[in-house]
C-alpha cells in the first residue's frame, strides 16, 4: 500500500475550541496498481495536557485492511495539525 495524498478535505467549523473535525477523501495504490479512493471523517480533540486524540472513520468499504489505511490517515491529520491547516 502507497498513500498518494488526500483529496476534497475540509476543516468543519466546530463551536468547541479544543475539537477539530476535518472531511476528505484519500487516495491509495494498494496491491499492485490498484488504485482505490475512500472518504473519511476525522475528529482532533486537544486533552489538557496537550496530546491530540485522532479518531478517523471511514465512509466507505474499501477491499484491503483497515488497520494500516487508519494509522496513514492518523499521520497525515497530525501532519495538517502540526502545521496549521490552510486550505
Amino acid at each position: 500500500m502507497k498513500f498518494l495524498g488526500m483529496d476534497e478535505i475540509v476543516k468543519k467549523d466546530t463551536l468547541i475550541y479544543y475539537r477539530n473535525e476535518y472531511k476528505g477523501t484519500a487516495s491509495f495504490t494498494l496491491i499492485g496498481e490498484k488504485r482505490a479512493s475512500v472518504k473519511f471523517i476525522s475528529t482532533v480533540e486537544i486533552k489538557p495536557t496537550g496530546e491530540r486524540d485522532i479518531n478517523i472513520e471511514l465512509l466507505e468499504q474499501i477491499d484491503y485492511p483497515v488497520i494500516p489505511i487508519i494509522k496513514v490517515l492518523k499521520q497525515e491529520i497530525m501532519n495538517i495539525e502540526k502545521e496549521g491547516f490552510t486550505r
